[in-house]
């Protein structure tokens, strides 16, 4: 299959030049339910009827605090990482083939409190070797994963073994043949010893950008969508099974033959963040593609309070953010604005599919006497 991947000596970030009002009208049915029942707000609270117009208690809250320094806990977490061929399916019916962790990509969340001592076993299963960065975690030389480690032989293993460091999101992907091997990814948390360190928050969510290839049975379709866009019509047998031939400029459409998504899942077999009125949010983005996602969330004001597993001292507020590759980014947000409200990339080629409808990097932010949206109830 002829791939984005395949072209990326000629393909470039997407723009912003499809209209997405097309796109947004695949949220028709996000409406609240007939008689919504919402519990009344306490006196003098947070999330009055008009705090959503003001970033003012977003920002009273306190930063995310440091660790002073971080000394072994005495505790150890042991896992076994099974790196092998496998199947997922993105959107419900399409399974893809490719590499896995655990049997899933993205591979499980790796949970530690700081001074944790990590014992990984990495198993490959694969029939070419591997090895695994702990991206961002200051590990021993002989145990990053790259130059100072000979790779994981195929039927091999090979075990980890580092102190977690202060408290922060950070990733673990493949280090070798790192083009082929871009879903052998997940990410891991390191929570703080002490919990006064940070707000309390209600929901504390994950999010792994990541995308996957069509499936082989859609070859035909993505050679017509990477014909039209390179303007070489004679790369494909079917011109006519490209169902938008016009649609988008080059680099667009180039992106247009992945399922981008968020936890192996593209839009609308994502899971939906299902929150409560006044509810404190965190969210976590972890992104290992190869390019830059601006995250943005309707109806809500979120601070930007960390990076790279290190606190930012003074929180920004905003509604959009950049998570560029090989960064993890943490944000928090009061929940103050009832609805459905849809969390997505603003690469307009990354949420919106090769039909011209709401796919890819997309989930809804659902509070609770809200209905999903039409697609996604059907999922």
């Amino acid at each position: 299959m002829i791939s984005r991947r395949d072209l990326l000596a000629i393909s470039g970030a997407g723009g912003l030049a499809l209209a997405t009002s097309r796109a947004l009208a695949a949220m028709a049915g996000a409406s609240p339910s007939p008689k919504p029942s919402m519990r009344p707000s306490p006196p003098a609270a947070a999330h009055d009827l008009y705090s959503k117009l003001t970033t003012a208690n977003l920002m009273s809250l306190p930063p995310l605090t440091p660790a002073g320094r971080v000394t072994p806990s005495g505790h150890r977490r042991q896992f076994t990482l099974t790196i092998a061929s496998g199947t997922v399916e993105p959107l419900s019916g399409h399974q893809v083939q490719t590499m896995t962790v655990n049997g899933t990509s993205p591979g499980p969340v790796l949970r530690f409190t700081e001074g944790d001592e990590a014992d990984i076993t990495v198993v490959n299963q694969l029939d070419q070797p591997t090895s695994i960065h702990w991206h961002g975690i200051p590990v021993a030389f002989a145990k990053d994963g790259t130059l100072s480690q000979a790779p994981i032989q195929p039927g091999s293993q090979y075990r980890y073994t580092f102190i977690a460091p202060q408290a922060g999101t950070y990733m673990y992907h493949a280090h070798y043949h790192e083009m082929e091997q871009d879903s052998i990814i997940g990410m891991i948390i390191v929570q703080p010893r002490s919990a006064a360190r940070e707000p309390h928050y209600d929901l504390d969510v994950p999010l792994v950008i990541s995308s996957f290839r069509w499936e082989s049975g859609r070859n035909t379709e993505a050679k017509a969508i990477l014909a039209n866009a390179m303007m070489m019509s004679d790369m494909t047998p079917d011109p006519k099974a490209d169902p938008k031939p016009g649609m988008g400029d080059a680099m667009e459409r180039m992106d247009m033959v992945s399922y981008w998504g968020l936890n192996g899942k593209t839009f609308p077999a994502t899971a939906p963040i299902n929150v409560k009125l006044g509810q404190l949010v965190r969210i976590r983005f972890a992104n290992v593609t190869n390019m830059t996602h601006p995250m943005h969330l309707h109806g809500h004001w979120f601070r930007w309070i960390a990076q790279d597993g290190a606190a930012l001292a003074q929180p920004q507020a905003m509604n959009t953010i950049a998570v560029d590759p090989g960064r993890t980014i943490d944000i928090d947000f009061i929940a103050n604005n009832p609805g459905v409200w849809p969390l997505h990339c603003h690469v307009v080629a990354h949420s919106v599919d090769n039909r011209d409808l709401m796919a890819g990097i997309v989930t809804v932010v659902r509070y609770e006497d809200y209905s999903l949206p039409t697609a996604m109830r059907n999922m």
